[in-house]
């Protein structure tokens, strides 16, 4: 090898040596830095255009449903009433993206349509009788002018990004096959039964159809436009049962660790709680009991009589047995003051001390489907005197089964008290006729973080006019569905964030 001339390795020439390669180093860096770092503050900064369009939707409407790309599937009617036959055909079969469609709670029934706007013929599409409303990179389709006008009013608004529940959908909304809501259209879809899900006030679930049926997850908010400090983690998703209920089953099924989440929409309002009180004896104290129990609702199917289901409330008495004592003397003191005639049939002594047929015993495990809960038929019980010992006594103990008649001698409900060892006693109140063999509350079945789990026949509470008419009709032709929502880890018992998941069935 030759070798390097004296003048090279000079020390000044050393020093240059050491130092040139530096300067180019550090603009490399520097400049390399500044092309990663600059983009990704400008894009924290400033949102993609159909994000941010979404976002801007999801504060203002009340139900929002996304739909991914099927440019092989018929057009649906939506695009054809928004865009016209012609114009459907064509932007139906160049689509690529996802596609929205969403009620905002000003025009009933009538829902918009959304998509992307990127490589859309925008002049032609100005031509329609309803020109589309641009928001970010959405292009929006109303039903009419005034719709169109109203939307674009509400729509001025500023909208922050949140870090809360609706920047957690956005991607869901994005991505897949999602819906997203808000409480005005819990109201509009359950009518009556809106009350009764507080916990879901607002959320976004992801949908899948499989075979005859259809799933769904996600998470649901108590508080609409709720904010998180820091986004909880994907819990494990509990296994979906295997269903296939039969006449036997009960039409509705519903397991919770608190009725608190239950009835705190209705609880909180005055025209509930001053009836409650007055009639019926369920005073503050009374109200926080019931919402500290876990339960079990179920309704019933009466084959024959003057009712079409019977309803179970089942709540476990723990340590509470004098409190609950004092609501059963209440509740027979204003039932008695209705005019109803209450009569009283306590356990032997031998049927106290062992649990009754279709119990589960500690090493058994819940009777069988439809074997325990066989109502019966609507039964007639002969009026008792006021004074009489039997009545006497169960208005003042807290174990006998009570039925509840009118004039006429037919029962309309009552409670029943199961003694199953120590705390683990149970009270199940009902309306209607008292089954033949109530079935207990069973621990394993109460979610394990708190929340409700829902197993329900829509179908045939549909057959029987029980259920709202607000409901889409795809639950109501459901044969069975089922929900659950837990509270995510962390946030205590009283969760304003849980996770959603259920699915329902359309086999025949």
């Amino acid at each position: 090898m030759k070798a390097l001339p004296s003048w090279w390795r000079a020390p000044g020439w050393a020093s240059l040596r050491r130092r040139a390669p530096r300067v180019p180093l550090a603009f490399t860096l520097g400049t390399t830095l500044l092309l990663l770092v600059a983009p990704a503050l400008l894009l924290r900064q400033l949102p993609r255009p159909q994000a941010f369009g979404l976002e801007k939707l999801m504060a203002s409407v009340s139900l929002l449903q996304s739909f991914r790309a099927t440019p092989d599937r018929p057009v649906p009617e939506l695009w054809r009433q928004r865009l016209g036959g012609a114009m459907a055909d064509r932007l139906w079969r160049a689509q690529t993206r996802a596609w929205w469609q969403f009620w905002d709670g000003n025009a009933p029934g009538q829902p918009f349509l959304a998509m992307s706007a990127r490589g859309m013929p925008m002049a032609s599409l100005r031509a329609l009788p309803v020109p589309p409303l641009q928001v970010g990179d959405l292009a929006i389709f109303s039903p009419d002018l005034l719709s169109r006008q109203l939307l674009s009013d509400r729509l001025r608004v500023q909208v922050r990004p949140s870090p809360g529940l609706r920047l957690r959908c956005l991607p869901r909304l994005e991505r897949d096959q999602a819906v997203f809501w808000r409480p005005t259209a819990l109201g509009e879809l359950l009518g009556p039964l809106a009350p009764f899900l507080q916990d879901v006030q607002e959320g976004c679930l992801t949908l899948a159809i499989q075979g005859d049926g259809l799933t769904w997850a996600g998470e649901a908010a108590s508080v609409e436009g709720m904010l998180l400090e820091a986004p909880p983690s994907a819990v494990e998703a509990s296994s979906v049962p295997p269903l296939r209920p039969s006449a036997a089953d009960p039409l509705l099924e519903l397991h919770g660790t608190s009725l608190e989440r239950l009835l705190a929409g209705l609880l909180a309002r005055e025209l509930i709680r001053q009836p409650l009180a007055e009639r019926w004896g369920f005073g503050r104290e009374q109200l926080t009991l019931l919402r500290q129990t876990p339960f079990r609702l179920v309704l019933l199917p009466l084959p024959r009589g003057p009712f079409q289901a019977s309803m179970e409330l089942t709540v476990q008495v723990g340590g509470k047995e004098r409190q609950w004592k004092e609501v059963l003397r209440r509740m027979a003191g204003n039932l008695q003051k209705e005019g109803l005639t209450l009569h009283s049939t306590p356990p032997t002594p031998a049927a106290a001390a062992r649990p009754s047929p279709g119990v589960p015993g500690p090493a058994e495990g819940p009777p069988a489907s439809g074997a325990a809960s066989t109502p019966t038929a609507p039964e007639r019980v002969a009026p008792l005197p006021p004074e009489h010992p039997t009545t006497r006594a169960a208005a003042l103990s807290p174990w006998p089964t009570a039925l509840w008649a009118r004039e006429d001698g037919v029962v309309v409900g009552g409670w029943h008290l199961r003694s199953m060892g120590g705390r683990k006693d149970q009270i199940t109140f009902f309306l209607g006729p008292k089954a033949a063999q109530p079935t207990p509350l069973l621990v394993s079945n109460v979610p394990r973080r708190g929340g409700m789990r829902l197993v329900v026949r829509p179908r045939e509470l549909a057959l029987r006019g029980l259920l709202p008419a607000e409901l889409p009709e795809v639950v109501k032709r459901s044969t069975w569905l089922w929900w659950s929502t837990e509270p995510f880890p962390g946030f205590g018992g009283d969760a304003p964030l849980s996770q959603v998941q259920g699915s329902l069935s359309l086999r025949p």
